[in-house]
């Protein structure tokens, strides 16, 4: 909702520049504003292709990271699955290595997708290290005496390392690409545009309408940029209906071993 809120105070700024340059019309002599049409049009299409430009970009790289972070996601969700086959065919042993990945889970659930709206919560080095340690600890205390066991071990530990390492990168990643005074800038350049179609118009409905569409389209696409640079919240969001899966699945074999 913050989002929408934001692309709504962009389309009332850019349409407040269509207005301002409407009324120039009023306020300047007519001759002043002929002899500035050049000027003003010149402006006006340099401004426009470099805010086209600039926009393009903006969405493209955003919604990069969006197809970033959902192929992360996927990616960890094959690498717990075969983590946990790993302790599963290693013995009853490794259960509690089982339960170290169901609370990791539990924790990245919170990390990531937490239900107080407060977005999630970046991943300091000091928790993937503890993360790390923990399952180092675990494994350290397993005695495999088969062939088999052994290579479950290394599997399990090449796994875990791997998960963890995935689990920082995605946190690191979720810092917004896209600084804020660039949004700002690209505001202001798509204002001026907007000042100067104002400026050069005539005022009647039709005009009013189609510069009123036209802030509406460059809101929408601030409103995609700020969608998809925050994957975990918002309209696009990546669903945690995966992860919820898997903890539900490792809680029911807790409780029933036999399975």
């Amino acid at each position: 909702m913050i989002f929408v809120k934001r692309a709504v105070l962009v389309f009332c700024v850019i349409l407040a520049g269509c207005i301002i340059g409407a009324a120039l019309q009023s306020f300047l002599p007519t001759r002043h504003m002929t002899d500035a049409k050049t000027a003003i049009t010149t402006i006006q299409s340099l401004v426009t292709l470099l805010l086209a430009l600039v926009l393009g970009l903006l969405v493209w790289t955003s919604y990069g990271v969006y197809s970033q972070q959902r192929s992360e996601a996927q990616t960890l969700g094959s690498q717990i699955l075969q983590l946990d086959l790993s302790l599963e065919r290693y013995g009853p042993e490794a259960d509690r290595g089982r339960e170290l990945l169901r609370q990791e889970l539990l924790a990245s659930r919170k990390r990531f997708w937490g239900g107080d709206g407060a977005g999630p919560v970046r991943l300091t080095y000091c928790e993937s290290r503890a993360e790390l340690r923990d399952f180092e600890d675990f494994f350290a205390t397993l005695r495999p005496s088969t062939d088999e066991q052994r290579r479950q071990l290394d599997a399990a530990r090449q796994l875990s390392s791997s998960i963890v390492q995935t689990y920082y990168l995605m946190s690191r990643q979720l810092s917004s690409p896209i600084p804020n005074a660039l949004l700002i800038s690209v505001v202001c350049w798509a204002t001026l545009v907007f000042t100067c179609v104002g400026a050069l118009s005539t005022v009647n409905a039709l005009s009013i309408i189609y510069e009123a569409l036209g802030a509406a389209s460059v809101a929408s696409a601030i409103l995609l940029i700020l969608e998809f640079s925050a994957p975990y919240v918002g309209l696009f969001r990546i669903t945690p209906e995966g992860v919820d899966q898997v903890i539900a699945s490792l809680a029911l074999r807790q409780q029933s071993p036999e399975a």
